[in-house]
């Protein structure tokens, strides 16, 4: 198993994006890490597509 520099994508985090309406660097390098894991699941890959979503229809301001 991978150490991961960010814990993966929970609701928590996802409604904490949400609430402020912004994607940091930090919440876009946890997505990456998320995602070049082999063992991501459904349910995590949900959560992105969730913020992925929101930054495409504009809801989400991306940070650099």
């Amino acid at each position: 198993m991978q150490n991961q520099p960010f814990p993966f994508l929970n609701e928590q985090i996802v409604e904490r994006i949400f609430a402020s309406g912004e994607l940091t660097r930090e919440d876009r390098q946890r997505i990456q890490s998320m995602l070049l894991d082999e063992s991501i699941g459904e349910h995590e890959l949900s959560l992105v597509e969730k913020v992925m979503e929101g930054v495409v229809k504009g809801v989400l301001d991306v940070l650099n």
